[in-house]
């Protein structure tokens, strides 16, 4: 009956028709009826008698009974379920397929020890499939339910989360840096131990990665190991400059400073002599000291000095002139070249972490932003310079947002939406629904305030504020309903 139909179909109604004599018994009424239906033609006719076949074979298909899969029930769950306005919130994160929102509820009922319904347990675990960092939380949320579920399911099976020495010593490479850096956070002298005892054994690309790591935490705790590193590839060579110039006691620091000494002092009057004996020891170039000069406008000692100064601690030069922060300041400004070696000591005041010295030297640039060392800063004093650079480089400022942990401070945020409304094509709704965890609820009631005053862009901003709104309104839902 079936094969009939399939022929049928491969040949064309205008080679090949069902007849009656085709069809199960039970059917011919019903194929009488429509083969005796001349307003159909025979392409609709034949599609009419191969629906009623279908069905007539769905109808008639008994299941599978196989008695060795044994199916006990899901054990009883030991965690409470979520409440009514906590599944609303997450339909609605799920609605706008917004993954932020959906880690931030599943972060949510995890803390709160809550599982959610049955019914959205498929849902869950389908979108954990593709988002690896999300798969701890949805089994946890899915509860003793969702453990029996996924083994009904290959790809709900998901891997077992091992310890951080087995992921290390038989993950991908992925997982292995990523486990380098978790431990590095929080214990950075064992993280250099794990890589010191597989050191000899890991390839040019992964002894790359790992390096870069090692920048996390860095302290005189690993000069000793990365100074007895030999390595003959370049890529690897330069990591480790790269890890010795934020060590103030590594020999390269050292070198750069005693450089520095004799080519920069100062008289009576507090005026400075510059004076650099070229050329230069090898080793020095080695680092990565470049020793040309790219800039028609400054001489290649400028050039070289102005690197220098980038890599050395600025409280070093308070012992030099024997001079406080403010009294070294005076000094290098009342020279031309002493000025541009003042911008040079920013990147390092963050990288030894000074932040005495961040300060101040943030408080004198006001011609380019300054990323380095804002983290040492308090909130406050971080907003200040943030809102001070904006007008001047707003797409730097909003880069360096988009790294900072938790929710903005509402001025600042107030004043990046009102570039943002001006420049709308720079920013669309993409960039809102991956910052949706760090825009405060409050600038929710401001929106309208913040829209450009070109006409072109106003029902453009109407729109986004919308979505912003909406975005807000869910993340508050899911607050709101594990408070």
């Amino acid at each position: 009956m079936w094969n009939n139909i399939i022929n049928t179909a491969l040949l064309g109604t205008g080679k090949r028709q069902l007849s009656v004599a085709d069809l199960p018994t039970d059917l011919v009424t019903v194929a009488e009826k429509i083969i005796g239906d001349k307003s159909l033609d025979t392409e609709t006719q034949f599609l009419h008698l191969a629906s009623v076949v279908l069905s007539y074979r769905q109808s008639g298909v008994n299941a599978v009974n196989n008695s060795g899969v044994p199916l006990q029930p899901a054990p009883p769950e030991e965690r409470p379920y979520c409440n009514t306005a906590a599944i609303y919130a997450l339909q609605d994160a799920l609605d706008m397929d917004l993954l932020p929102l959906v880690h931030y509820w599943l972060e949510a009922c995890s803390d709160k020890r809550q599982i959610v319904v049955p019914e959205y347990i498929p849902v869950i675990l389908d979108t954990a499939v593709s988002q690896k960092r999300i798969r701890q939380l949805a089994m946890d949320v899915c509860g003793k339910r969702g453990q029996w579920l996924s083994k009904m399911n290959p790809d709900w099976q998901f891997p077992v989360v091992h310890s951080p020495e087995e992921r290390w010593q038989t993950g991908s490479s992925e997982d292995r840096i990523q486990v380098l850096e978790e431990i590095r956070r929080s214990y950075p002298g064992m993280a250099r131990e794990w890589l010191q005892q597989t050191w000899s054994q890991e390839n040019t690309a992964a002894k790359t990665e790992f390096l870069k790591v090692m920048r996390i935490n860095i302290s005189e705790d690993d000069l000793s190991w990365l100074e007895s590193l030999k390595e003959k590839n370049q890529k690897v060579k330069d990591e480790i400059w790269t890890l010795l110039k934020n060590i103030p006691g590594s020999f390269i620091v050292q070198s750069y400073w005693q450089i520095l000494q004799k080519a920069i002092t100062h008289g009576t009057g507090k005026t400075l002599h510059i004076s650099l004996q070229l050329p230069l020891d090898k080793i020095i170039a080695d680092s990565g000291i470049i020793m040309m000069s790219n800039q028609k406008n400054i001489s290649d000692e400028g050039f070289i000095l102005y690197q220098l100064t980038n890599n050395v601690p600025p409280s070093w030069w308070e012992t030099h002139f024997n001079a406080d922060k403010q009294e070294v300041i005076n000094i290098f400004s009342n020279d031309d070249i002493g000025k541009r070696l003042l911008k040079a000591m920013i990147i390092p005041s963050g990288r030894f972490r000074d932040v005495a010295w961040v300060r101040l030297l943030t408080q004198l640039t006001e011609d380019a932003f300054f990323p380095d060392g804002i983290s040492l800063l308090s909130p406050e004093e971080q907003e200040e310079y943030l809102l001070r650079m904006l007008p001047g480089d707003p797409q730097s400022i909003i880069h360096f947002m988009d790294k900072m942990d938790g929710e903005w401070n509402l001025k600042i945020t107030r004043e990046v939406l009102k570039w943002i409304a001006r420049n709308p094509y720079q920013y669309t709704r993409n960039f809102f629904d991956k910052h949706i965890m760090q825009l405060p609820s409050a600038i929710a009631d401001e929106l309208e305030k913040l829209g450009p005053e070109e006409p072109a862009y106003q029902n453009m901003w109407r729109n986004t504020s919308e979505h912003i709104r909406k975005l807000l309104s869910c993340k508050m839902q899911i607050t709101t309903a594990f408070t």
